[in-house]
């Protein structure tokens, strides 16, 4: 999934792990993960999924023009989703219905497939299956060298349904003490209320947990706003002008070094 859409940035207070190399190390008893481009990643890339299945459907399309679609769409209805709302729904129901129009409009300056359903649902199907994503290399050892540190890995997580039996099939679920979706919670991050239940789950005081995603706005400034340590991962190393205000690490196993 792409990172969260452009909003104006909040600036909390500084955050306190940042501090940890200066010996101001805070003691942290839980870690939460972000799941998409943090833990896991299509493979290969959506523009190139749908782009294959516009194709079969008999139309032209190349791979990176359709990812910026999807990107620009994605965005855009976002922004145009009603306040509240959960943008991957509670329900299988409810997050076809916002797939299929992410799908719709990523599709359409390419033509109209002759049975767009029949389009979305194989496209559907893919992205549950554990052959569409990829764990990142350096997950399992940064997960290994927390739980020598004896503290407790969670996931905090804006997905849809078919993320629990993802996590199980790509072997990442018994690795999690604590696993909390929105589709789930009814809350999606940068909201208070995903966090609150991420606290509730594990019994661990906001001040000695630590979350850790790559987006600014949903797990940053959604982190802090609940009053929880963050670490901003920008793998790509884009973005790092924030870094006087929150750390930022760039491959997971750096954060190793940050909690200590």
């Amino acid at each position: 999934m792409p990172a969260g859409a452009a909003v104006g940035r909040q600036w909390p207070q500084r955050n306190t792990i940042a501090l940890a190399r200066r010996g101001f190390a805070v003691e942290l008893k839980a870690v939460f993960f972000d799941a998409g481009n943090t833990l896991i990643y299509p493979d290969p890339p959506v523009g190139e999924v749908y782009a294959g299945a516009l194709r079969e459907a008999g139309l032209s399309a190349d791979g990176d023009e359709v990812q910026q679609q999807f990107e620009s769409a994605w965005r855009r209805l976002r922004r145009e989703q009603s306040s509240g709302a959960l943008e991957y729904g509670a329900t299988e129901s409810e997050a076809m219905g916002w797939w299929r129009r992410v799908v719709r409009e990523s599709v359409k300056p390419f033509g109209a497939p002759a049975d767009f359903e029949e389009m979305f649902l194989s496209l559907w199907n893919h992205f549950a299956s554990t052959s569409a994503w990829r764990v990142y290399a350096d997950v399992f050892p940064t997960f290994e060298g927390l739980e020598r540190s004896g503290r407790g890995i969670g996931l905090i997580s804006n997905w849809d349904v078919r993320l629990m039996p993802l996590l199980g099939e790509l072997g990442l679920r018994g690795r999690l003490r604590w696993t909390v979706v929105s589709c789930q919670v009814g809350a999606e991050k940068p909201d208070r209320a995903i966090f609150q239940r991420a606290l509730e789950e594990c019994a661990v005081p906001a001040e000695s947990v630590l979350h850790v995603g790559d987006s600014y706005v949903e797990d940053v400034v959604g982190a802090r706003n609940a009053g929880l340590h963050a670490v901003w991962l920008r793998r790509d190393r884009q973005g790092a002008d924030a870094s006087d205000d929150v750390e930022v690490i760039g491959s997971l196993v750096e954060l190793l070094d940050v909690v200590g």
